[in-house]
């Protein structure tokens, strides 16, 4: 018998976020967005490290971005880990920042000041649409959905997912599963390849908790860029 009244999930679920290896528009300050960058060679180290890290985790599932950058990540670490299919999801990308893809945010300034400063406002970024793109309120709504149909898909007891992707995807994924507003959302950062655990709480099914937020220390000293 349970020792804790109402105890009603003996068997949570588990999530485990990871966001994918560096890319050179990580390392040059770059709105990457749906821009298909490939890992450089720094992102591949921080992939078999993050690979290594995860090797004695039992999952059921991984699902990824589409991306390349977070396929290529999300492959090492099945290849090494589970040996499971990967489930890509367009779902899972990052911001889209549409005309100002693959350029420096500093460039991104220069070419539309009023557009960065309220993108660099937490008060007004939430409805900054960029020109042929979409607004963060728009990714929340589209990751929430993947979100919700990836932990539908996975209804049984003590099933650990493994979920690749983008800081702007994780973000929204992060504050949707802990009930967070968009705006505190941005108070969670997460480095390249760093891991995250969400766990379903034991007194509330589909409620989540976080028990590890942004560990890098698999890395071992590499400077991986924000």
């Amino acid at each position: 018998m349970s020792t804790f009244p109402g105890f009603s999930n003996p068997s949570p679920r588990t999530i485990f976020l990871v966001r994918h290896g560096e890319t050179e528009g990580n390392s040059d300050d770059k709105a990457q967005g749906h821009f298909d960058a490939p890992l450089t060679e720094r992102g591949r180290i921080q992939t078999e490290a993050v690979a290594k890290r995860l090797s004695k985790t039992k999952f059921d599932a991984v699902y990824s971005s589409d991306l390349q950058r977070a396929v290529d990540t999300a492959e090492t670490i099945a290849e090494l880990v589970t040996g499971l299919e990967i489930q890509t999801r367009a779902g899972l990308r990052e911001v889209h920042f549409g005309s100002y893809e693959d350029m420096r945010w500093s460039e991104v300034r220069e070419a539309d000041p009023e557009l960065h400063q309220r993108w660099t406002d937490w008060k007004s970024r939430i409805n900054v649409k960029f020109p042929n793109g979409e607004s963060p309120f728009e990714t929340r709504q589209r990751v929430s959905a993947t979100a919700n149909e990836i932990v539908e898909n996975h209804p049984e007891e003590n099933s650990t997912i493994l979920i690749v992707g983008h800081t702007g995807s994780l973000q929204p994924l992060f504050a949707h599963l802990l009930n967070l507003s968009t705006t505190e959302q941005w108070r969670f950062h997460f480095d390249n390849t760093s891991v995250t655990k969400l766990t379903e709480h034991p007194f509330a099914p589909n409620g989540w908790r976080a028990d590890l937020v942004n560990d890098t220390n698999h890395l071992n000293g590499l400077n991986s860029h924000g």
